[in-house]
């Protein structure tokens, strides 16, 4: 008597292992001026929030040849030194050596639009004075005002620039997912100038392998 068996395999369910994930706004030269928000602020948040991963604005090709010329002062003089006592591993995402975030360069009212942009960086730079603290800074009022304002500023500047910002924000979040990719959950906070903060947590949000928590919740 012959007997049948049908093979019947059950397919696992896809199990996505997510990443705790914060982005924490920084301020570049502002950090040296007297305010709240410092180098040594700056220094010490990061030190009580030990992230596995330091996801940090510098360059590849500069991380690479350990320029530290080329790095913002909160990185040469604040977080890889601090990384360098600890067990923080920092990720280089940034995708582009260009110094100005906003600089209009061609097009009709070049002078006009020139005086914009610096009125624009100038108002903005004011709100961050202000603004002052960590907490403020990584508010979601400051991070809704902050990104109309640099919506506004690459306006001004032209298609070019608008075109240029929105690829090297995708160009970074593409950085990030990369390592978040290569060691999955990990706890990861995301250093950025905070002028693209608001923009890769809207980016970040809908990633089912991410968890963003504000970063004092990391």
């Amino acid at each position: 008597m012959n007997t049948y068996t049908q093979d019947v395999s059950i397919e696992k369910p896809f199990v996505v292992v997510r990443s705790r994930v914060a982005v924490l706004g920084t301020l570049a030269e502002l950090h040296r001026k007297p305010i709240k928000y410092d180098l040594r602020a700056l220094r010490r948040l990061v030190r009580e929030l030990k992230p596995d991963l330091l996801c940090a604005e510098i360059h590849p090709d500069d991380w690479k040849k350990d320029d530290l010329n080329a790095m913002l002062p909160e990185y040469r003089d604040a977080l890889l030194p601090l990384s360098r006592r600890t067990n923080i591993i920092v990720v280089p995402v940034s995708s582009w050596h260009q110094p100005d975030l906003f600089a209009p360069s061609e097009g009709r009212l070049l002078g006009l639009r020139r005086w914009l942009v610096r009125l624009l960086t100038g108002q903005l730079r004011l709100m961050q004075r202000l603004a002052n603290g960590p907490r403020a800074i990584n508010s979601g009022l400051f991070g809704w005002v902050c990104d109309g304002v640099c919506s506004l500023t690459a306006w001004v500047c032209g298609p070019e620039v608008q075109r240029t910002w929105d690829q090297a924000n995708q160009a970074m979040v593409n950085n990030i997912l990369a390592a978040i990719h290569r060691d999955p959950g990990r706890r990861v906070l995301i250093t950025v100038d905070c002028r693209r903060r608001h923009r890769l947590e809207r980016y970040l949000r809908s990633r089912p392998e991410v968890e963003l928590v504000h970063y004092r919740a990391l």
